[in-house]
């Protein structure tokens, strides 16, 4: 118990020193709130433009999205983007940082489990992500007229919760990376762009080839989007998600295991070669 005491402690510990970090730097707020309406708006405007508000155009995109709300589409295909950069580019780099602070090889000497490392940081991410999910959907209604009913809102909520664990266990495994390659800016933008591709952010999942919906089934990101678009959009309920729901946490488990053994047998390496704290 007493070394569960001080994990938790350190745990709590880990998560209030990236706040105080976040908190010293409140332009990045701006951000938050300019960079979740810019985007998928100048989407939604090149659609509208192209299409030229054909009804045909919309009844083809709702034949293959379940939605003709394609403003509402976009705009909860962002946010997971954002929800990605935000969790890859932070939690996914923290170990980075910690090798241009110069203070990873601290960190290792603390008696702390390990875990504590992986999953603790992670955790002050997720304000961020809820608060971008609130700027979309006061974007889509003052913007757009786009009106969602708080049921809906409820039940996208309760999507997004159950995904938060694969999303963060995600991060973690993205984030031994670091102990190995070092500098791993390039492998965040591939990584990011990829998961863009496959979990159908500015498009539907329908419209790639087989083989890429394959490879769009093995990715939590694709359920947690298609399913807040599904319970917000179209209305579905939450016993019409459940499954994949299912899946998500499965997803975490794995993706959770994952991180640990590869964090380990990479800290082992990294240690048997010298290359702890060098960058």
């Amino acid at each position: 118990m007493t070394y569960l005491a001080g994990d938790a402690r350190a745990f709590i510990a880990a998560v209030r020193r990236e706040l105080r970090s976040m908190r010293r730097y409140p332009t990045v707020i701006v951000a938050s709130l300019f960079w979740p309406i810019v985007l998928p708006g100048f989407y939604v405007l090149m659609g509208r433009v192209y299409s030229g508000n054909d009804p045909r155009a919309v009844a083809a995109f709702a034949a293959r999205s379940g939605t003709a709300d394609y403003a509402g589409f976009v705009f909860v295909g962002f946010a997971m983007y954002m929800w990605l950069s935000i969790f890859l580019w932070n939690p996914g780099t923290l170990l980075r940082q910690e090798q241009l602070r110069g203070s990873l090889e601290a960190v290792f000497l603390t008696p702390a489990s390990r875990l504590v490392i992986l999953f603790g940081p992670p955790v002050a991410y997720l304000w961020p992500v809820f608060f971008q999910f609130v700027v979309m959907a006061v974007a889509l209604r003052v913007l757009f007229g786009i009106e969602l009913s708080l049921d809906a809102l409820a039940r996208a909520a309760a999507v997004i919760v159950v995904g938060i664990p694969s999303m963060y266990a995600l991060a973690a495994f993205f984030s031994t990376a670091v102990l190995r390659f070092g500098e791993i800016g390039p492998l965040v933008q591939l990584v990011r762009g990829t998961l863009v591709l496959l979990c159908g952010i500015t498009y539907p999942v329908a419209m790639l080839p087989g083989w890429a919906q394959t490879a769009a089934a093995a990715v939590p990101t694709t359920y947690i989007v298609q399913d807040v678009r599904r319970v917000l959009l179209a209305r579905a309920g939450i016993g019409a998600v459940v499954g994949d729901l299912g899946l998500t946490l499965a997803f975490a488990a794995v993706f959770a295991g994952l991180a640990v053994i590869s964090y380990r047998w990479i800290e082992r390496d990294a240690r048997r070669r010298g290359t702890m704290g060098t960058y």
